[in-house]
């Protein structure tokens, strides 16, 4: 008499759930901490962005504000970080990016970009 195996067993079945699991386990950290890099490597370049409006105007018109004390760019809000350009002087500035405290970015605090290209915070070598 000869047997008629159509199908998985209940031990297969559960070694492929096993399996996924461990997977998914090992997967999903590694995923999230490669969006966090990217979300940020965003924020960085929205940053240098912004560097490089103010540095057009500055050699344009000899300063980085448009009237009286205001930068001449304006902030922005991205999903995941607040950018505010703050002109310390006419020959001077500080572009920060904070992340917002309620999204997966909170543990990148601030990072900043002055007028020398100094950099603060958690940038991409």
């Amino acid at each position: 008499m000869k047997k008629n195996n159509d199908g998985f067993t209940l031990i297969e079945l559960m070694i492929v759930i096993a399996i996924i699991g461990i997977l998914s386990a090992i997967a999903l950290p590694a995923y999230q901490q490669y969006i966090i890099k990217t979300r940020r490597a965003d924020v960085q370049r929205q940053l240098t962005s912004q560097a490089q409006s103010l540095e057009r105007y500055f050699t344009s018109n000899g300063t980085y504000v448009s009237s009286g004390t205001t930068c001449a760019v304006n902030n922005e809000t991205n999903t995941y970080y607040t950018i505010t350009s703050v002109c310390n002087t006419p020959t001077t500035f500080t572009i920060t990016a904070t992340a917002i405290t309620t999204k997966s970015q909170a543990s990148d605090g601030d990072l900043t970009l002055d007028n020398t290209g100094a950099r603060t915070g958690k940038w991409a070598n």
